[in-house]
């Protein structure tokens, strides 16, 4: 099977540079990566931007002066073309040795190619002058069959959904983050709009009804055509019923043996389908926080759709402080929250790179009352730890003092 890589390359036109001029956060990250050895991959849910990123990448290359034609784009959304006929169609048209000259090969949604991870293998331990960058929307090449995986050679990347500061950016409204007490009333109007519009593509679509059947189409895509091509599955309404319901309770805590008797199926059937949703990067989990972290992935867990648009696309109604939580949820890394016999919660428990352990509530208030601090005290105060971190509604940051403890009030429009 031939396949015209002319199409896919459009930067082997003369002067040619891809139209995507503004730059997500996570890209000056990603750059440096693009110049060592492992395989670079973008994971992430559909229409989050990936290809976008690896068109940005390429402009960085030609930016850098590499020969067009020492980059090679190809999607396997149309075509599951196997990577030796791949490299056979990229020698004969656009005549490079790829055995001897260095080349970048950038495979997009490369997980609807069958046994990619062993055909990648392959051409990355022969050729050291092969930089590969891969995308896709799902992780599961990382977990499924690891003898065959490409585990120890990749460098991976998660893209997220929009963060509130570059939805203004991609608005032209940066300037609201620059002075925002003077445009408080601006930012709260802009949040709300943006809270159904995280992805780049709906902050176009004026009508909420679109926004709706945007993301709901994407949700269906996810649970109805790429989960059922990568794995075996009985009944996909199953998994979409799992996603209504984590919609309609954004960080509900799901017992297993209790969803499966609503759903009539079995528990180990339900514990299955989560982790599909979660590979897919639908839904997002946080385990209950312990010091033994084993006890914590043993106990119940909190579940977010990895998006407020997909909530709000899935239901009529959500109450505003349930929707910015799932916002932080979809933006935060942190993998805990904390929720104890006497029902004392903290939204989420972050460990960063040096170990440390810190508490985060998400308050949609743009005033907080010393009564609201009660539970993230009270973990503290357990955990003996000394800083903790309130996100919430206003515009200025501020420090509560309690001891040897300080709670930092941030906003939501600086979090990161």
């Amino acid at each position: 099977m031939n396949s015209n890589l002319a199409k896919y390359n459009r930067h082997w036109e003369r002067d040619f540079v891809y139209p995507y001029p503004i730059k997500r956060k996570i890209f000056s990250s990603i750059v440096p990566y693009l110049y060592k050895k492992n395989i670079l991959e973008l994971s992430g849910l559909r229409r989050v931007g990936k290809s976008t990123l690896m068109y940005q990448m390429i402009n960085e290359l030609l930016y850098k002066k590499i020969d067009p034609y020492h980059i090679l784009y190809f999607t396997f959304d149309e075509s599951q073309l196997p990577i030796e006929e791949l490299f056979h169609s990229y020698f004969v048209q656009a005549r490079i040795d790829y055995k001897r000259e260095p080349v970048y090969i950038f495979l997009d949604e490369i997980q609807k190619l069958k046994n990619f991870q062993n055909q990648i293998k392959v051409y990355y331990d022969l050729y050291p002058n092969i930089k590969f960058i891969i995308s896709g929307s799902t992780s599961f090449f990382i977990r499924k069959k690891p003898q065959e995986s490409l585990a120890g050679r990749v460098i991976s990347f998660v893209i997220l959904p929009l963060f509130f500061d570059e939805y203004l950016m991609f608005c032209g409204k940066e300037e609201f983050l620059k002075k925002p007490k003077l445009y408080e009333k601006d930012l709260e109007q802009e949040f709300g709009i943006f809270l159904n519009s995280q992805f780049i593509e709906s902050i176009s679509m004026k009508n909420t009804f679109e926004k709706k059947e945007y993301f709901s189409s994407i949700i269906k895509k996810i649970i109805y055509e790429d989960l059922p091509s990568i794995v075996s599955f009985d009944n996909p309404s199953i998994l979409f019923r799992m996603a209504e319901y984590i919609a309609q309770k954004p960080g509900c805590i799901i017992n297993n043996l209790h969803f499966a008797q609503e759903l009539q199926i079995s528990n180990k059937t339900v514990a299955l389908y989560l982790s599909y949703l979660e590979e897919a990067h639908l839904i997002k989990k946080f385990y209950n926080f312990s010091r033994n972290l084993i006890t914590s992935e043993k106990r119940f867990k909190r579940y977010y759709l990895a998006s407020p648009s997909f909530s709000l696309s899935l239901v009529d109604f959500l109450d505003s402080g349930v929707v910015f939580e799932n916002y932080i949820a979809s933006i935060i890394h942190a993998n805990y929250f904390y929720r104890d016999v006497y029902q004392h919660e903290v939204d989420f428990i972050q460990i960063d790179n040096n170990k440390n352990i810190i508490p985060i509530e998400a308050k949609y208030s743009s005033a907080i009352k010393t009564k609201e601090l009660n539970n993230i005290c009270l973990f503290m105060n357990k955990f003996a730890i000394t800083k903790g971190i309130v996100l919430y509604g206003g515009v200025e940051r501020k420090t509560i003092k309690q001891g040897d403890k300080k709670i930092v009030l941030t906003p939501y429009t600086s979090y990161e």
